[in-house]
């Protein structure tokens, strides 16, 4: 099967684990980031900015206008690509002064884009639903929509959530929505996405695998000159720059005095353009941060190469755009994947990350999920209770990447219900 690769990089997906990554080699050489780089925090500097941004995150403050860093800091890359405003940027960074009080320990807050002091947009789509996928939908949607593309399909596990954002905010944004689904384990999250989907009047599609269904959407997409296809997980180097665009606004946080600069990024890592791209984004923005990508896919679906690769390629993807965009190397981008916390595999609840979700909601209040961000979070508690003396050494910080708002669930179709409660 030959993967959907219009002229554009940013059109390539990198689905592993079937044999069918598609990236590709390049060598790089580090240059200047163009946005100001932080300097590295000292342990008193940092004890100074952790009080200044609690106190800032308590205070009540005015609206201000929803910003994109990446844009912001590369406007030919504005220019380049349609974007269609789905969230609230920046996005909240918060304290969490309870769940591991031997840490400093911080979340960024892509689970709710409501909760940030930007302005909401006209209409508010940030009110539907949140989660790192939008920051990768705003782009996808964009493009679609130049191309007056009237029907959108994407492809994805029964519980997916990038398949629940496309429902949701593509039939706000006037879309017919298609989802291609493939069986996982049951779990809550399963149930909760496919009663939302249904709910979101989605078309809803049953194939054996996620592969199978993306093939068959490309094929419908080739036939059908109103159809545009989003590839499971929006990863491919357009959709990576959705979370450039994240390290780059963390960068700002951290200028800006919002939060201390992390030694250490906990994130779900899927099929990895987040990783990557957060990796890529921080980098750019000078920050010294390493990216652990916490595995909840498959052991063969990442690998180190893969994330390589797409780093490769959401480079020069965006270096044809724009020549200024810098050509860093993956080792400035400092990912690395931790695979303890997977268990018995993608969708699989364990019982690491069924702790974790219980302690955050009892200490913190959050709302995780057990397929991605329950595991993520249990690596990152682990990892504090292995060396409570590394306190001193820096903050630690946790991207929630699943959307912690509110949906309406429906009947689900009957070829569905096996994988709801």
């Amino acid at each position: 099967m030959t993967w959907p690769t219009a002229s554009s990089l940013g059109r390539r997906a990198f689905l592993a684990g079937s044999g069918l990554v598609v990236g590709c080699s390049r060598s790089a050489t580090t240059t200047t980031p163009r946005p100001t780089d932080p300097a590295p925090a000292s342990a008193s500097a940092t004890a100074s900015a952790s009080a200044s941004a609690s106190a800032s995150a308590s205070a009540s403050a005015s609206a201000s206008p929803s910003t994109h860093a990446l844009f912001d800091a590369y406007p030919a890359l504005a220019s380049a690509f349609p974007r269609v405003a789905l969230g609230r940027f920046p996005s909240a960074i918060e304290r969490a002064p309870s769940l591991a009080p031997v840490a400093t320990l911080w979340i960024k807050r892509d689970d709710d884009f409501t909760r940030s002091l930007a302005s909401p947009a006209s209409p508010d789509l940030a009110r539907l639903f949140g989660g790192g996928k939008v920051r990768k939908l705003e782009l996808y949607f964009g493009e679609a929509r130049a191309q007056g593309k009237r029907r959108i399909i994407t492809s994805g596990g029964v519980g997916s959530n990038q398949a629940l954002a496309v429902a949701l905010l593509g039939k706000a944004l006037g879309f017919s929505v298609r989802l291609h689904l493939a069986p996982q384990p049951l779990s809550s999250l399963t149930t909760k996405n496919l009663g939302a989907d249904a709910a979101a009047e989605a078309e809803l599609r049953l194939f054996d695998t996620v592969n199978e269904g993306h093939a068959q959407a490309v094929r419908d997409a080739h036939q059908s000159g109103d159809t545009y296809v989003i590839p499971p997980g929006a990863t491919t180097a357009l959709g990576t720059l959705g979370f450039v665009n994240a390290g780059l606004e963390l960068a700002e946080d951290v200028r800006a005095g919002r939060a201390p600069a992390p030694r250490r990024i906990y994130v779900a890592l899927g099929l990895g353009g987040s990783a990557a791209g957060l990796g890529l984004g921080c980098a750019l923005g000078g920050l010294q941060t390493e990216i652990v990508g916490v595995r909840a896919s498959n052991p063969g679906t990442v690998t180190a190469a893969t994330l390589r690769a797409i780093h490769d390629e959401t480079v020069a993807f965006a270096r044809a755009r724009d020549p200024g965009f810098p050509a860093l190397t993956t080792e400035a981008a400092n990912v690395r994947i931790d695979g303890r916390f997977v268990g018995a595999g993608y969708g699989a609840p364990s019982p690491a990350g069924a702790e974790a979700i219980s302690r955050a909601h009892e200490s913190e209040g959050w709302e995780l999920d057990p397929v991605y961000t329950g595991k993520a979070l249990a690596a990152l508690l682990d990892d504090v209770r292995s060396d409570p003396g590394g306190r001193g050494a820096g903050p630690l910080l946790f991207w929630n990447t699943m959307s912690s708002r509110a949906v309406a669930a429906a009947d689900v179709p009957a070829a569905f219900r096996r994988f709801a409660r």
